[in-house]
C-alpha cells in the first residue's frame, strides 16, 4: 500500500456525487487508473500555496491500495477553535482505542459518484467532530451517496443509516457497506430525485447531502426530494455540504429558498479553512 501524496489526496476530493433521473453526466474511463485520482488536474494550485496546504491538513489521512483499488480514510476529531491541531484523544478511545477509519472501493465506471470528493470528506469530518451522541439511534438518510462515505461514517457513529443513489452506484455502495462490516446498521437503496419516496426508505431524523449541487438538470429534482422528505412542520435535520464551482449554482439556491431557509454551520472547527476553498456546510430548515 502506498500513501497518497498531498496533491493526489486533493485531486481525489474535487468532483461531485451524481444522482438525478435526468441524463447522467459523462462517465470516466475506469480502465485508466490515472483518471480516478487525477480528475480536474488543471484546477490544482501550487502545492506550496499556504491555503491549499491548510485544506489538505484537515482532510482525513488517506492510504490507497492499487491492487484492490480501495482507499482507507482515517478520521479524528479536531479541537474546537483549531483546524490544524489534532484532538487530545481519538474518537474511538471509548470503544477500542483506535481512530475511526473507513475503507472504500473506488470505481469511476459508474460515473464520478464512484469516487470520494472533498465535500463528503468535510461533512464526514464534521460528523466525527460532533461524536456518537449526535447520531446514536437516529434514522439517517444520505442522498447522492456515491461511494457511501458519509453514510458509512454515520453508521460507525451508531446511526441507523440508509445510503441512496442511482442504480449504477448501488453495487459499489453495497461492497463498501460489506467492507466495513455494517450490514446490520447501514442499508443501501435506489433513490432517484424527483420521484416518489421509494418503499423501504425510513423516515429520517437526519438527512445528509454532500456535493450534490453540480448537475443543473437535477436542481429542481433535488429540491423536490428534499421537500418530500421534510414536509412542513417536520423536525428533520438537514446537513448540506457543497463546493461552489460555477455561477449556475445560484440557480439551485434560488429554487431552494422558496422552500427552505438555511444557516451556515458555525461550530465546525475546520470551517474557516474549507470556506476559503469555496466549500460551505449548511443546515437547512423547511419553511
Amino acid at each position: 500500500m502506498a500513501s497518497l501524496s498531498p496533491a493526489i489526496a486533493l485531486l481525489h476530493t474535487k468532483a461531485p456525487s451524481s444522482n438525478s433521473n435526468a441524463p447522467l453526466p459523462p462517465q470516466l474511463d475506469s480502465d485508466d487508473e490515472s483518471k480516478i485520482f487525477n480528475v480536474y488536474a488543471d484546477e490544482v494550485d501550487d502545492p506550496r500555496d499556504t491555503q491549499r496546504s491548510e485544506l489538505i491538513s484537515l482532510l482525513p489521512e488517506q492510504v490507497y491500495s492499487p491492487d484492490s483499488k480501495s482507499i482507507r480514510l482515517a478520521f479524528a476529531p479536531r479541537r474546537t477553535g483549531s483546524a490544524t491541531q489534532p484532538a487530545a484523544h481519538t474518537l474511538d478511545q471509548h470503544a477500542n482505542g483506535s481512530a475511526l477509519s473507513v475503507e472504500l472501493c473506488v470505481d469511476a465506471s459508474p460515473g464520478c459518484g464512484g469516487i470520494v470528493w472533498q465535500a463528503g470528506q468535510i461533512l464526514s469530518n464534521y460528523l466525527v467532530h460532533k461524536g456518537r451522541d449526535s447520531l446514536r439511534g437516529k434514522s439517517v438518510l444520505e442522498l447522492g451517496s456515491g461511494t457511501g462515505l458519509v453514510g458509512i461514517v454515520a453508521a460507525k457513529l451508531d446511526g441507523k443509516v440508509c445510503i441512496t443513489d442511482q442504480a449504477p452506484l448501488l453495487d459499489i455502495m453495497r461492497r463498501n457497506v460489506d467492507l466495513n462490516e455494517l450490514s446490520h446498521s447501514c442499508q443501501v437503496a435506489e433513490f432517484n430525485w424527483g420521484e416518489p419516496i421509494p418503499e423501504g426508505i425510513p423516515t429520517p431524523d437526519i438527512i445528509l447531502a454532500a456535493d450534490c449541487v453540480y448537475f443543473e438538470p437535477a436542481f429542481p429534482l433535488l429540491v423536490q426530494t428534499l421537500c418530500d422528505l421534510s414536509p412542513k412542520g417536520s423536525k428533520v435535520e438537514i446537513l448540506f455540504c457543497y463546493k461552489k464551482r460555477r455561477k449556475a449554482d445560484k440557480r439551485f439556491f434560488g429554487m431552494l429558498k422558496k422552500k427552505f431557509r438555511w444557516e451556515e454551520v458555525m461550530d465546525d472547527p475546520c470551517r474557516e479553512i474549507y470556506s476559503r476553498d469555496a466549500v460551505t456546510l449548511l443546515q437547512l430548515y423547511r419553511i
